[in-house]
């Protein structure tokens, strides 16, 4: 089955299509039909534009303001509405699909679920942003998909029991840009800090830590898992052979993560607390606002160790480390353009040896970038 999407905009097709059901006998229906037909030709290019596209109106402000369509005037001969339910949804699109980034990690959310016998299946993770703003005239829209998540009732369990809420998401899983993320052990037991073979840089900012967090937690299960459940009850211990006391030490994972306000953006934040405290994770942040100067994921790329990317250069020239971008699709090709440049200053080939050496890591899984605009 399909459902219409009403709160979709129409397309300038959709509004000559509509121009047929405008209802002559209304007061204004010659002229909502010529208006119509107006806004869907090409000449009217700009003024669709201004009118749907900037305005963001959808079907029922469509039929809000051109209300000769629905129009069934005094119900005698003639005067009945032209645009039949049946009409509509002909003319209506399906729902498109909303693709979002798992947030969690099966594997470590398991190891963390008391009552593993009684639960069937597993949980997944999302972070949505909830779509809301005012158009430049001050008309006010939300997201269709990301106000509906924020506003169900989950299945879940309150403490008392499992409890069933009227709201079912279906869902279905599609591979993600990361599924060759390194999770070998390393077999070096004279590297005491070290878990992996291979460690792993995350970069991401907003909602784009969704995809990250899923990967850092993934290892982390895996470390866990090397090292037992005691030192799982127990993170601040620092007792396993993957932890060492010497802060400076280089970690297996590093996450540079930005949004606009610590205070109000900083997304999974106890989380990073807990892998910082074990020691497995270093934390490169950029919180925008938080001081008078912007400051963006990929300026604090640049800045760390000391600046002119070197940390970037460490990680992938000297520990042959992986690097995973998440986020919108301006920052990623910022933070891209940001690595090529810090590698171009030390290869020999400059820049072409810089994108010529990305590219060898992204075939390898070693280098991915998942963008959306």
């Amino acid at each position: 089955t399909h459902c219409a999407d009403i709160q979709s905009l129409p397309e300038r097709e959709d509004l000559y299509s509509l121009s047929v059901y405008c209802n002559q006998n209304h007061p204004q229906g010659k002229d909502q039909r010529d208006k119509l037909i107006s806004l869907s030709e090409t000449s009217g290019a700009a003024l669709y534009g201004d009118y749907i596209i900037r305005e963001k109106r959808n079907w029922v402000d469509l039929f809000y303001d051109f209300d000769a369509v629905r129009w069934e005037g005094s119900g005698t001969s003639g005067d009945v509405a032209l645009m039949t339910i049946s009409h509509l949804l002909t003319m209506l699109p399906s729902i498109t699909p909303r693709h979002f980034s798992i947030a969690s990690s099966p594997s470590y959310m398991v190891r963390q679920t008391a009552a593993l016998e009684s639960k069937e299946g597993f949980d997944l993770e999302l972070c949505v942003a909830v779509v809301e703003g005012k158009t430049p005239f001050g008309r006010s829209y939300t997201g269709f998909c990301s106000t509906y998540l924020s506003s169900i009732i989950p299945r879940g369990n309150d403490g008392n029991g499992p409890f069933v809420g009227p709201d079912i998401v279906r869902l279905w899983i599609h591979p993600g840009s990361f599924s060759k993320l390194p999770l070998d052990i390393s077999k070096d037991e004279t590297i005491s800090h070290r878990c992996f073979n291979t460690p792993v840089m995350c970069i991401g900012a907003g909602t784009g830590i969704a995809p990250l967090r899923s990967l850092l937690m993934e290892r982390e299960a895996r470390r866990l898992a090397k090292v037992g459940n005691a030192s799982f009850a127990n993170t601040n211990g620092h007792n396993d052979s993957c932890i060492s006391n010497n802060q400076q030490d280089e970690k297996d994972n590093i996450l540079v993560f930005g949004s606009r306000k610590k205070s109000m953006d900083f997304y999974y934040e106890s989380n990073w607390d807990e892998l910082i405290n074990n020691q497995s994770l270093r934390l490169v942040p950029a919180f925008s606002q938080d001081q008078k100067h912007k400051l963006y994921v990929q300026r604090a790329l640049r800045e760390a160790d000391g600046g002119s990317g070197a940390l970037i250069v460490h990680h992938i020239l000297e520990r042959n480390g992986a690097v995973y971008i998440a986020g919108g699709s301006k920052m990623a090709r910022a933070v891209r353009e940001e690595i090529v440049e810090a590698l171009g200053s030390v290869l020999e080939g400059g820049e072409g040896d810089a994108k010529k050496l990305l590219n060898k890591l992204k075939r390898k899984g070693m280098f991915s970038i998942e963008a959306w605009s």
